[in-house]
């Protein structure tokens, strides 16, 4: 289940809300103009969406065009919350690891790297949001 994300276009999106171009976050090195053009190709890691995300005051879930409602509150990544988050959820689903992996189709050891502290990628945040009907800030805070 790969979700499609078309980043580039959600940023400037936002910041033409806030009345800016692309042309602040080169200025502000909040992002290189060739790296984030990039992103037409590829997705961003989890830290630079949590930079963008703090620089322009939007919640992950805004960015994304996840929610209408834009709940920032500052971000930062730390791995205990987001695999204690995951694995209440996995509890409330009544889901063991393994079986949540094969749903997904990730390889078993996803949960593991998580547990330990490799961060996922924004794919997988996005398809685990999805999967459990969740927001990204239910994920991450």
């Amino acid at each position: 289940m790969k979700i499609m994300i078309d980043f580039i276009t959600y940023v400037k999106d936002i910041l033409e809300e806030q009345g800016k171009t692309t042309q602040i976050l080169f200025e502000n090195n909040i992002i290189s103009a060739n790296t984030f053009y990039k992103y037409k190709q590829r997705t961003p890691s989890l830290k630079t969406i949590i930079k963008l995300a703090n620089y322009l005051e939007v919640s992950i879930d805004y960015l994304f065009k996840l929610t209408e409602d834009n709940n920032f509150t500052t971000y930062s990544y730390n791995s205990d919350i987001f695999y204690n988050n995951l694995e209440t959820m996995l509890k409330s689903k009544k889901l063991s690891g393994r079986e949540f992996c094969k749903i997904m189709q990730y390889s078993k050891d996803n949960l593991l790297r998580w547990k330990n502290g490799t961060i996922p990628s924004v794919q997988n945040l996005l398809e685990v949001a999805n999967f459990f009907n969740c927001s990204i800030n239910d994920l991450l805070q």
